[in-house]
This record gives structure tokens, C-alpha cells and sequence, in this order.
């Protein structure tokens, strides 16, 4: 659940039809409560096949996301790091300055190679942002910042044993008034 600025959003990323049911939206605060449902209906489909295909089950599962968990952190056993070259990060996709209006929320994206893997954090100001209702962080073979409100220039920064490898990009923010009165 996703709650900014007094706009709420519940987000399924998958939905099953055991999840199927009222949803119900509740705000409270000292002066009183007030809430709104709605039904979700979610279809069986019959060729989904929830359970794991993996021979061992879910611990398969587990293992192989451990397996992705320890690429990403560039932590492979030694046998799989030998059948890579070593590279130092590269920003192949930087990230472009963006202008918003004033509520709406603004993406950059970030996509870097390098062997082992580069770790990828974004700053703004030199301080390391952390995931918050302002920022959120998001990876899915792009490294996304996607961030509501804050003019600033963020600094995306890839590093390895290799070396380093930085790209920023600014964000402008105009208010509505300012949008209707421009030449």
C-alpha cells in the first residue's frame, strides 16, 4: 500500500482468485472514520500453475533467487566468476533531467553494466536516498528513482571492485500557476 499526500492506492502485483473479496479503504484520524469498498473479482484461470515446476520444489526457488540475490550483489562462487571478464561500471543509459508539475511524480532511469555487477545508489546533495513516501527505488534490469516534489539534481553512482562510475540529472518543478501564465 502506497499512501502520499493524502492519496492512498492499494497495488496488487499478482492477483489470484483466492484473493477475491471486498476491499475496504478506512481513514481515521481524532475527528471521526470514513471508509469505501469495492469488490474484486479475480477469474480462475485454469492453465496457471501457482506451484513451483522446480524438481526440488520451493526450495529450488529459494535457491535460485539466492543465486540472483548474490549476482546482483556481485557475490557468485569463484567458479562462476572466472567465466567473466572483469569490468569496471559503465552508465549505458543515463538518466535525463526532467520537468513535472507541481504533485506529480518524476522517473529517471539508469541502466549500468560492469563485472562483477556494479552496486547502484542515487544521492541528492551527496546524501544516499533511502525508499520513503518521497522516493522510491525500483529494479527490474533498469534502475529506476522515481521521486514527487523535490527540485534538486540526483546523482545515479555504480560501483565495483573495479571502479566507479557516476551520471546526474536535475529535476525542475513549475507550480500550476506558473504553467498557465508562461509566454
Amino acid at each position: 500500500m502506497i499512501n502520499e499526500f493524502g492519496y492512498c492506492s492499494l497495488d496488487y502485483g499478482v492477483a489470484y482468485s483466492r484473493d477475491s473479496g471486498v476491499i475496504t479503504c478506512r481513514a481515521t484520524n481524532k475527528y471521526g472514520t470514513d471508509h469505501t469498498s469495492a469488490t474484486l473479482i479475480v477469474k480462475d484461470e485454469k492453465s496457471l500453475v501457482e506451484e513451483s515446476q522446480l524438481p526440488e520444489g520451493r526450495r529450488g526457488l529459494q535457491r535460485i533467487e539466492e543465486l540472483e540475490r548474490m549476482a546482483h550483489e556481485g557475490a557468485l562462487p569463484a567458479v562462476a566468476l572466472d567465466q567473466k571478464e572483469k569490468q569496471k561500471p559503465e552508465i549505458v543509459l543515463v538518466p535525463e533531467p526532467a520537468r513535472v508539475l507541481e504533485g506529480e511524480t518524476a522517473r529517471f532511469r539508469c541502466r549500468v553494466t560492469g563485472y562483477p555487477m556494479p552496486k547502484v545508489n542515487w544521492y541528492l546533495n551527496g546524501q544516499l536516498i533511502r525508499k520513503s513516501k518521497r522516493f522510491r527505488l525500483r529494479y527490474d534490469g533498469i534502475y529506476y528513482l522515481d521521486i514527487v516534489d523535490y527540485e534538486a539534481v540526483y546523482t545515479c553512482e555504480a560501483k565495483n571492485d573495479y571502479g566507479v562510475a557516476t551520471t546526474s540529472a536535475s529535476l525542475s518543478v513549475e507550480s500550476e500557476e506558473n504553467q498557465y501564465f508562461q509566454y
